[in-house]
């Protein structure tokens, strides 16, 4: 019988758990690090970072195919997870029609680059993929303004409050 999508997840967790790992601990860098989408250029969501053994890029078959590569013999895929809501129509027994939005959970099967023949692994300057939505910034800045809280980001793995400087400290955005 087939494993369902929760259980190929739970195993993984559980996995890295009794390796001493915590996978959902994932320190900042300061720079761009973790998994995403060769195509995209998107990060993975967080889910997607704790089930996914390397970081940097990662396609599924036809997608390494269309940019020219090709995942060797005997590579084993893994997997990334994705939601939908499906909007789906049941029939009650009075015969109305009732709607409902139910989760629904993928998977996708990708490889990493190194699993790859054909392809070079892309450039630094191609994987800034912040992209902020400008309103949300100008929220975010007048609140720091108004509340006169000081923010500061630098290249560090540290996020914290200082009591003694009255400052945020932040990893860099990227």
């Amino acid at each position: 019988m087939a494993k369902s999508v929760y259980e190929i997840v739970t195993d993984r967790i559980i996995s890295q758990l009794e390796q001493g790992i915590i996978p959902w601990q994932k320190p900042w860098t300061g720079v761009k690090s973790g998994a995403f989408n060769r195509i995209t250029k998107k990060s993975y969501s967080l889910i997607n970072q704790i089930m996914l053994n390397h970081q940097g890029e990662y396609a599924s078959f036809k997608q390494w195919q269309q940019l020219g590569g090709h995942v060797r013999k005997g590579e084993k895929a893994e997997i990334v997870v994705f939601w939908k809501i499906m909007p789906v129509e049941e029939k009650q027994e009075d015969n109305t029609i009732v709607k409902k939005n139910i989760p629904l959970l993928k998977y996708y099967n990708v490889f990493h680059i190194s699993q790859v023949d054909g392809v070079e692994p892309l450039p630094d300057e191609e994987l800034n993929d912040i992209e902020p939505i400008e309103k949300a910034e100008n929220v975010l800045h007048d609140y720091w303004t108004r509340e006169d809280i000081r923010v500061e980001h630098t290249a560090s793995n540290d996020a914290y409050y200082s009591p003694t400087c009255d400052r945020i400290h932040l990893p860099l955005f990227e």
